[in-house]
C-alpha cells in the first residue's frame, strides 16, 4: 500500500519472511487459512504475492515471533492505530496489551500513547510541513507511525534521534520498503530541520495559534478564548496537557485512609493524602505501575469524580438510586458512605457494563447494591415504583420514592482531557446538543422517583454550558417543586473554594489540578 492510502501488491521479498506468512502463503489453494483472518477466496486471485499482502492487511502478522510486535513501540503503535481506526479508548487498550512487557516497556508505551495524543494536533501541524503528502490522506499505521516518530524526536529528550528514527521506520517494514523509506524520509527531514519549523502567529491568528501551539481543537478553543479571555483558554489547554496525578480513593469498609497510607509506605509506594477528598490518596509521579488494579484496598479514581457522592450524602439505611451506574466507582462510594447498610439500586441500560458493578461490587465487599438494566431516559416507573424488577421490590424501596437519586449523566467528557486526550480529537461541537437533550431527558424523567424531601444531585464531567448551567435552569423552570441546595454544605470545608455563588460544584484542571466536573444538588419540597 502506498503512504498515501494506494493499494498495490507487493512482491513477497517485501514481506518479514516469518513462518506463519511463508506458511499460511504457501496454502493459497486452501481457502481455509485465509478465511481464519477474515479473506474471502474472490479477493485472492490465485496470486502469491497478493496473498500474504491480504494477511499482512488483516492483522496476520501480529501472530508472528517478531521482536517488534511486543516491543514498547510496537505496543504504542497498533493501540495507537486502533485509536486512530475510531471506537477504541487508550486506556483500556494500554491496561490489556502492556501485559507481558517490563516496567521500562510498559512506561514507555505508555508514555507515547498519551504523548501522541495530548499533542497529536500539534504534531500533524509539523508532519505536514515536511510531507509531500498531508496527514489526511495518509492511512492510519504510517500516520501513527510518523507521529510516534516526531513525539520522540521533538518531545522526548532521552531518546537520540537516530533511535527514534531507526525504530520507527522498523515498525513499518512489513508494508513494504516504500512506506518505510517515506517515513524514514519524512522523520529525517524533521530532525535535521527542527528549529526552522513555524507556526501561526498569535497577534495575527489567535484562535489558530492556541489550537497547534498548545493542541487543542479550533472549535473548543474559540468558545473557551470566548468564554474565559486567551490567557486562561491558555493556562486551560498547558492543564490538559500536563500528565494527571494518580489518585486511588481508600474502601473505607476494609480500613482507614491513615492505614492505607501506611500500608502503601510499607510496599515502597509513595504517596500523601489528596487536598480535597477525605477518602482520597495522591500516588508519587511514576508509582502507578506498582499499584494492584483488583486491590480491594482502593478504587483509582481522581479526586474530584469522588467529592460526587458526598454531595449526595446518603445516610445509612437509605434507599439510593444510581441512575447511569456503570462501572460503578460512585454506587461503591455510596455504599461505602452508606456504611453498607440500607439499598443502592445501580442502573444502567447494558447488561454488560452492569456485570462491571456486580465485579465490583464483590471486589470490595459491598453487599447492598442491586443491579437492574434499564434506560434511565425513558424508565416507566410509577409513583410506587411498580416498574422495579419484582426481586428487587422486597419492601427495600419506599413507596413514595427513593431518598436520593444521583444522575452522573452521559456528557462530551470535555473536563478530562488530560486522563483521556483523545476526546479532544473525537468531539464536534455539534454533540454538544445531543447531550444536552439527552441529560434534560435523564433529569426530567427521573426526577419524578425522588421523594418530598429527597434529594437529586446532577454532575457531568465537563464544563460547556449547555451540559451545566443551560441543563440545570431548563430543568428548574418546568419542575418548581425542586430547589437548589448549596453544595458548600454537603462536602468537606476544604472543598468550598471549588462551590461558585449559585452554589454549584465547579472543578478545573489549570485552577484546581483537579478533573473538569460540575454538580448541582436539588431538593424536592
Amino acid at each position: 500500500m502506498h503512504p498515501g492510502g494506494t493499494k498495490r501488491a507487493l512482491p513477497v521479498r517485501t514481506c518479514l519472511p516469518v513462518v506463519c506468512l511463508t506458511a499460511a502463503a504457501s496454502m493459497v489453494n486452501c481457502t481455509l487459512a485465509f478465511r481464519c483472518f477474515g479473506i474471502h477466496p474472490s479477493l485472492l486471485r490465485g496470486r502469491r504475492e497478493c496473498s500474504v499482502n491480504l494477511l499482512f492487511e488483516r492483522g496476520a502478522w501480529k501472530l508472528t515471533k517478531n521482536p517488534t510486535v511486543r516491543s514498547a513501540r510496537g505496543v504504542a503503535l497498533e493501540i495507537l492505530t486502533r485509536v486512530e481506526a475510531g471506537g477504541a479508548y487508550a486506556d483500556i487498550l494500554l491496561d490489556r496489551e502492556l501485559k507481558g512487557l517490563g516496567e521500562a516497556d510498559r512506561a514507555l508505551a505508555t508514555e507515547l500513547v498519551y504523548g501522541v495524543l495530548r499533542w497529536q494536533i500539534k504534531i500533524d501541524w509539523i508532519i505536514d510541513c515536511f510531507s509531500k503528502i498531508k496527514t489526511k490522506k495518509l492511512e492510519h499505521r504510517v500516520l501513527c507511525a510518523l507521529r510516534m516518530g516526531v513525539y520522540q524526536l521533538l518531545f522526548l529528550t532521552r531518546i537520540p534521534p537516530q533511535a527514534a528514527v531507526s525504530e520507527t521506520v522498523e515498525l513499518v517494514k512489513p508494508g513494504g520498503f516504500r512506506k518505510a523509506g517515506f517515513v524514514n524520509a519524512v522523520l529525517r527531514m524533521v530532525d535535521s530541520a527542527r528549529s526552522a519549523i513555524s507556526f501561526p502567529l498569535l497577534k495575527r491568528e489567535p484562535v489558530r495559534y492556541v489550537s497547534v501551539v498548545f493542541s487543542h481543537p479550533q472549535w473548543l478553543v474559540e468558545r473557551w478564548i470566548r468564554r474565559y479571555g486567551i490567557k486562561e483558554a491558555i493556562e486551560l489547554c498547558q492543564a490538559n496537557l500536563r500528565v494527571p496525578p494518580v489518585t486511588i480513593r481508600t474502601n473505607t469498609l476494609a480500613l482507614t485512609r491513615d492505614e492505607l497510607l501506611k500500608e502503601l509506605e510499607a510496599e515502597g509506594i509513595e504517596s500523601e493524602k489528596t487536598r480535597y477528598s477525605p477518602a482520597g490518596i495522591e500516588i508519587t509521579v511514576g508509582q502507578r505501575g506498582r499499584l494492584g488494579t483488583k486491590d480491594r484496598r482502593f478504587y483509582i479514581q481522581d479526586e474530584a469524580s469522588q467529592l460526587v457522592p458526598l454531595l449526595l450524602s446518603p445516610e445509612p439505611g437509605e434507599s439510593v438510586l444510581d441512575a447511569c451506574a456503570a462501572p460503578g466507582g460512585k454506587s461503591i462510594h455510596i455504599a461505602q458512605i452508606m456504611e453498607n447498610r440500607g439499598v443502592v439500586y445501580a442502573m444502567d441500560k447494558h447488561a454488560s457494563r452492569l456485570r462491571l458493578v456486580d465485579k465490583l461490587a464483590k471486589r470490595f465487599g459491598v453487599d447492598i447494591i442491586r443491579t437492574f438494566q434499564a434506560d434511565a431516559a425513558g424508565l416507566a416507573l410509577q409513583p410506587a415504583l411498580s416498574g422495579l424488577p419484582a426481586e428487587l421490590r422486597q419492601g427495600t424501596v419506599p413507596g413514595e420514592g427513593f431518598d436520593a437519586v444521583l444522575v452522573d449523566a452521559p456528557c462530551s467528557g470535555l473536563g478530562v482531557i488530560r486522563r483521556t486526550p483523545e476526546i479532544k480529537l473525537r468531539r464536534k461541537e455539534g454533540d454538544l446538543e445531543g447531550l444536552s437533550s439527552t441529560q434534560k431527558r435523564l433529569l426530567d424523567n427521573l426526577s419524578k422517583y425522588v421523594r418530598t424531601g429527597g434529594r437529586l444531585v446532577y454532575s457531568v464531567c465537563t464544563f460547556e454550558p449547555e451540559e451545566t448551567d443551560e441543563v440545570v435552569e431548563w430543568f428548574l423552570k418546568g419542575h418548581g417543586e425542586f430547589h437548589v441546595e448549596d453544595a458548600s454544605m454537603y462536602i468537606p470545608p476544604e472543598c468550598r473554594a471549588l462551590v461558585d455563588g449559585n452554589g454549584y460544584f465547579r472543578s478545573y484542571p489549570h485552577l484546581h489540578g483537579l478533573d473538569g466536573f460540575f454538580a448541582v444538588r436539588m431538593k424536592r419540597g
